[in-house]
């Protein structure tokens, strides 16, 4: 059976129909089959329409077309099946509303709600108290070493221009084909130099970066005395000064500041040595 939803035309056509037409008081063929409906957009099956067509074109002194003045629809209606399913759709019957959760699964989400939130704040808990690993500070270090397309482009063109080197270099060679396997020779030589010269590099990148992470470097407050200072004043300078270590080389430019601070401190030695000298002249 074909639902079709009400149109105009069908209601002007049901309300042509008299009180006593065997349409309207005899009940439908089937229990499915929706009654003759009254408001638009309601359900009216296929069959329904081909007999309310037949009933229509069989009134006594009826015609093509509605005459009559009982709506402004009906008088541009058709009697004909065709004129009745025009804007006709197919009618979709309305979503049923959704049920009402059961207890039960209200129970389960508030219990998965509740797990969920003890996980998060578990892991936030687990984060807190971990303490910070030197490998946290050296992903940029990591990110930097890695084979970049320069480098790649950079070994490509020194096989290239190697191989083309030798190939050009053995020009007056009759013979073209040991030219040219002489030169794929050296492209492959110089590749694979060029390899294992940057895995070295690599590994001894590796080897001090580990060597950087080891090394516990202490920094202190050291007091500078210049010669021709009264020893009182000496004696209070020193009294107001206590060794502070503090940790040098930890962090991500650590072993820059443990190389500023040796060069400070071999100059600061060289310069005591040269006063030194100068004293003991005197």
């Amino acid at each position: 059976m074909v639902l079709l939803t009400t149109t105009p035309a069908i209601l002007s056509a049901i309300s042509l129909l008299p009180q006593d037409s065997p349409l309207r008081s005899s009940p439908l063929s089937s229990d499915a089959e929706p009654s003759l409906p009254t408001n638009l957009d309601t359900p009216i099956s296929h069959k329904t329409l081909i007999l309310l067509s037949q009933a229509l074109r069989s009134l006594p002194g009826s015609s093509p077309r509605i005459t009559t003045t009982t709506t402004t629809t009906a008088q541009q209606a058709s009697w004909t099946l065709n004129n009745l399913l025009y804007n006709t759709r197919p009618y979709h019957p309305p979503a049923p509303p959704p049920p009402k959760p059961t207890p039960e699964y209200l129970t389960l989400k508030s219990r998965l709600l509740a797990e969920a939130q003890q996980r998060e704040y578990n892991a936030l808990l687990t984060s807190a108290e971990r303490p910070p690993s030197l490998l946290d500070h050296s992903s940029p270090d990591r990110d930097a070493d890695l084979i970049s397309p320069s480098l790649i482009l950079n070994i490509a063109l020194s096989i290239l221009l190697c191989a083309f080197s030798v190939f050009y270099a053995t020009r007056h060679w009759p013979n073209d084909g040991v030219r040219v396997l002489l030169s794929l020779a050296a492209g492959i030589v110089v590749g694979v130099a060029e390899t294992v010269v940057y895995a070295a590099y690599m590994r001894n990148v590796e080897t001090a970066r580990r060597k950087e992470r080891a090394r516990r470097e202490v920094k202190s407050v050291l007091v500078v005395e210049k010669a021709g200072m009264a020893g009182g004043k000496r004696n209070e300078g020193v009294e107001g000064e206590e060794e502070q270590e503090e940790i040098w080389g930890k962090g991500v430019n650590g072993g820059v500041r443990r190389r500023v601070r040796e060069r400070w401190e071999r100059g600061e030695k060289k310069l005591e040595e040269k006063m030194e000298r100068e004293t003991g002249k005197r």
